[in-house]
């Protein structure tokens, strides 16, 4: 496998923002990131003469795997989002961090959730050219096995940021597809949850008896945004920003994430807020690093509500 890392003119620095709570530090949980990258230069072909594909990829510190005596991992104030776009034989990366010293290294490993793997792209040749928090660049890979592999099943790579602090690497995520999305010129914004509950109502259950099921969600996001169901009970979620734009959406993937934890969506939106303003132009959100929420289990008493704590990141994906 061939990597020569390559600088592609037309791409601008993604940029990152944070939003600050009550004029206090912001901590990990409340970051908010826009990646502003312009990859319309190797974005999608309507002809389809060359496929354009995009994942994603958002970075914790504690997603990462530590390996007995082996370097420090695992910023717990770390986080980033990252975008991919592979398109022939070039793979571009948007990243924008925060919470974490300056990257030395950006690779993507080849490993699923939980375990560590080789690199199979590295990206450090890029990190000379890193404007403030944010990246943006291209690579060339003539490994086209690895490039199938990539785009047909990313859950099995992840993206690792490594610092001189954190030199086994400080923040990790695995790859997603973003499904729906496939020109990331209008870049994205990931907002996680400050305060949250999965909220379940005990009601009839299909099999005789009476369980928990979902009847809304209340959290309160980076950036202000607001997360709840359209009307309890309805099932449609939906995401509202402070300045009116506002966003529903309809599940196409869910994705286990472990014992405890409700799973990780990918979903289709439909604005239903104002035409401009944050998530205005949202294609598509994805729910990552789901910890928490998951209904209580056993017989309860009919009517019951419960509001069972999660957190999550929630990634915004912006259609130009």
């Amino acid at each position: 496998m061939v990597i020569n890392a390559t600088r592609r003119k037309s791409l601008v620095a993604a940029a990152a923002t944070v939003t600050a709570l009550g004029g206090a530090a912001v901590p990990a949980s409340a970051v908010t990131s826009h990646s502003s990258a312009r990859l319309g230069s190797i974005s999608h072909n309507s002809t389809g003469s060359t496929r354009s594909v995009v994942l994603v990829a958002s970075l914790r510190g504690a997603n990462e795997v530590p390996v007995a005596g082996g370097p420090a991992v695992g910023d717990k104030d770390g986080v980033a989002l990252e975008f991919i776009q592979v398109k022939g034989d070039k793979v571009t990366v948007a990243l924008t961090w925060r919470g974490t010293g300056r990257p030395t290294d950006l690779h993507i490993h080849q490993g699923v959730k939980g375990t560590n793997g080789g690199v199979k792209i590295d990206f450090g040749k890029l990190l000379k050219k890193a404007k403030g928090h944010s990246v943006t660049g291209s690579v060339k890979v003539t490994d086209k096995a690895l490039l199938k592999q990539l785009t047909t099943d990313p859950g099995a790579f992840y993206a690792n940021l490594h610092t001189a602090g954190f030199p086994g690497g400080a923040v990790r995520g695995q790859l997603h597809a973003v499904t729906t999305v496939t020109d990331l010129r209008g870049g994205g914004l990931q907002a996680s949850v400050i305060t949250g509950k999965q909220i379940y109502e005990c009601k009839a259950a299909d099999g005789g008896g009476y369980a928990f099921a979902q009847r809304d969600v209340s959290a309160k996001l980076g950036a202000g945004i607001r997360h709840s169901f359209v009307a309890p009970g309805s099932g449609i979620p939906q995401w509202v920003a402070p300045d009116g734009s506002a966003v529903t959406g309809t599940v196409l993937t869910k994705t286990p994430n472990g014992d405890g934890n409700i799973p990780e969506l990918d979903l289709r939106t439909t604005r239903s807020g104002k035409k401009h303003g944050l998530l205005a132009h949202t294609g598509e959100i994805l729910r990552l690093n789901t910890v928490g929420g998951v209904a209580p289990a056993g017989s309860c008493t009919p009517g019951a509500v419960v509001g069972v704590p999660y957190r999550a990141d929630y990634v915004f994906v912006q259609q130009h």
